[in-house]
């Protein structure tokens, strides 16, 4: 018994196949229009709590409050680069964003971690992690075409 597996033109030109591919776009919007909506809340409680710790502090902001804030603004970038993550074509590009959201992630990480002796060993780990996927960054950033020589 010969099992013959279709054409690629047939399954594409297939409607279940055109069906799914709709599904599929409308389940994207849907999902991108969610996210930016979470974007701007994140970007407005992030702008209030700069304005309260300015504002309550006179200027001067403590070592925990910078802590804090820097952490949530991380993690509005690491928001923002997903949603542009959405809109590549390439899946280069996918790859360049998932490592900078790994790198944002593990700095996020080493700046929520108290500089405790205890802690010496991770924070080290996360170190030599977070210069690997700088490193990796720079290098799919040649490798896109995104770094330009200056001939």
């Amino acid at each position: 018994m010969k099992i013959e597996t279709p054409d690629k033109m047939e399954l594409i030109s297939s409607k279940s196949y055109r069906l799914l591919q709709k599904l599929v776009q409308i389940s994207r919007f849907v999902f991108i229009s969610i996210l930016i909506l979470y974007l701007l809340f994140s970007l407005f409680s992030l702008i209030i709590k700069l304005f309260n710790f300015l504002s309550s502090s006179h200027y001067l902001l403590t070592f925990e409050e910078m802590r804090e804030f820097l952490t949530d603004a991380l993690f509005v970038l690491i928001v923002i680069d997903f949603i542009s993550a959405m809109f590549y074509k390439k899946r280069i590009h996918y790859v360049l964003s998932l490592l900078e959201i790994g790198f944002i992630v593990i700095t996020r990480k080493l700046i929520l971690l108290s500089p405790v002796p205890e802690n010496s060993f991770l924070i080290f780990v996360l170190t030599i992690a977070s210069g690997l996927f700088f490193i990796l960054i720079f290098y799919f950033y040649k490798v896109t075409g995104r770094i330009r020589r200056g001939d």
